[in-house]
């Protein structure tokens, strides 16, 4: 019983304070998430912020509101260069260039992309390349030249942040401290560097280039996320979400480019999850605590305890990866799904007679109900509301064990259970369950056959078939799948 339209309340980072979210158009919620650089796999600190996004997403979702999600790829940028230009000749055409960054970039998408069906993730609703936006951001940094909020040297062009009194906003800089007039070409850089950042970087021997009235170059990072966002969500948007790594200087830039362009506030809520530790140190190779989501599958654990064993923990906390903590979050899972199926069956095994301290299920699952909400409404409190459901597990088991719960009973419960499924995406109904899971074998495929990998393919096909999952590849290029 999903009731509509239940007033959430996040932490602006702006504001520093948790406020109600006020859509611009009523019952729509518009949301802007950096997505991945696409150069390597995602690190399981890059998919903490991935799921709490999810976890967000759903939650307005099972409040009642449409959600219109814009997650970026970024595929141009000082990394993804780097290692996709590595083995060329110096000697390389421009067109080979561009054709080896995309090579790169696409097989890290598709990756990406299974690490995300794997975590049930849902996908967006819009997911942007930036190598198809070049003309927006040369238009918008044309608009900032025009307003004087932006300068050409020698081929690459600069945010004058002088010119921007609300500069520091976000990550509240000094102001004084900044060091303004001086410019700064690469696309990270701590605090006190805080000064005139690139909009457009004049094109270096060896690197990939799009003409522009600048001369030969590309794009700078910060652009890239102001021109899709835009573009796609309009000059309003409700929510933009990312890792607390990027408050400085990527949103803060952001926020200079957009507004210095709009003349307006772009984003209302900016929400930021925090840094995921591994084992109690910060993840790092040399350490050799860095782990992507398919070394956790190699040790034999579900990617779905993994978004369990993150989403029970509030999204703006430092929190402790271990492996002790998947097993415990893999305990708590059994736990809740035992009750699911307990809930489901009839109750023939369970007592029969009379007991002191009974209570009335329907009454105890609408506090629940209510208890669940209450968390999730403030600011996404995943371990009150799952304190909620794991009392009412408690209570239901403890009375069922004594006074069997009626059909009536347990289909309410069950309706509850579907509810706080459809956020935390971790005890659904069995067939469903095994759609969702046929489903993220074929996306996965899907993924294999985009980046010409036969094998995997030829291989999720076999494991399909095991599962009595018959694929049809059809003429139009579409999927569909029968029982056999």
């Amino acid at each position: 019983m999903i009731h509509p339209m239940r007033p959430i309340s996040l932490f602006n980072t702006l504001t520093r304070k948790i406020e109600p979210i006020s859509p611009i158009t009523p019952g729509e919620i518009k949301v802007y998430s950096c997505g991945p650089t696409v150069y390597n796999f995602a690190h399981i600190g890059n998919l903490r912020t991935f799921l709490f996004q999810d976890l967000m997403k759903r939650t307005f979702l099972a409040a009642g509101y449409q959600v219109r999600h814009c997650m970026n790829i970024t595929d141009v940028e000082d990394k993804i260069i780097r290692d996709s230009q590595v083995d060329l000749p110096s000697e390389a055409s421009n067109e080979a260039r561009h054709t080896a960054m995309k090579a790169l970039t696409d097989k890290y998408t598709a990756f990406f992309l299974e690490d995300l069906d794997a975590m049930r993730i849902l996908r967006p609703t819009v997911m942007p390349k930036a190598t198809g936006h070049i003309g927006q951001m040369q238009t918008l940094i044309q608009n900032l030249m025009d307003k004087g909020l932006a300068y050409a040297r020698e081929g690459s062009v600069y945010y004058r942040i002088a010119g921007f009194p609300n500069y520091g906003c976000l990550a509240h800089l000094d102001r004084e401290g900044m060091q303004s007039g001086t410019s700064v070409d690469v696309d990270e850089y701590e605090k006190d560097q805080a000064q005139d950042f690139v909009l457009w970087k004049a094109a270096k021997a060896g690197e990939p280039t799009w003409d522009s009235s600048w001369g030969p170059g590309r794009p700078g990072w910060h652009i890239e996320c102001s021109a899709m966002g835009i573009e796609i969500l309009g000059d309003r948007v409700d929510i933009h979400t990312g890792g607390v790594d990027l408050v400085f200087p990527h949103h803060e830039n952001e926020i200079a480019q957009s507004e210095g362009a709009l003349g307006h506030a772009w984003v209302s809520t900016w929400v930021h999850g925090e840094f995921l530790m591994v084992e109690g140190e910060k993840m790092s190779k040399s350490l050799g605590n860095f782990y992507t989501l398919r070394d956790l599958v190699e040790k034999g654990y579900d990617p779905v305890t993994f978004r369990y064993a993150i989403q029970s923990n509030h999204y703006r906390k430092l929190i402790n990866f271990s492996f002790e903590g998947l097993k415990a979050a893999d305990n708590s899972l059994k736990r809740i799904r035992a009750f699911r199926k307990r809930m489901e069956e009839d109750g023939a095994q369970s007592g029969g007679g009379t007991w002191k301290e009974a209570i009335d299920p329907l009454k105890r699952l609408e506090k629940a109900q209510t208890d669940f909400w209450m968390a999730m409404a403030d600011d996404l409190n995943t371990p009150e509301a799952l304190a909620a459901v794991f009392t009412l597990i408690s209570d239901l088991n403890a009375q069922d064990d004594r006074i069997a719960l009626t059909r009536e009973e347990r289909d309410a419960v069950l309706e509850f259970m579907d509810e706080t499924d459809s956020i935390f995406a971790a005890w659904p109904r069995e067939a469903a369950s095994l759609d969702e899971e046929v489903e993220s074998l074929m996306a996965a495929r899907k993924a294999a056959r985009d980046t010409k990998n036969w094998a995997e393919s030829d291989r999720l096909r076999d494991q399909l078939k095991t599962m009595g999952i018959i694929l049809e590849d059809r003429k139009d290029g579409s999927v569909g799948w029968r029982r056999g």
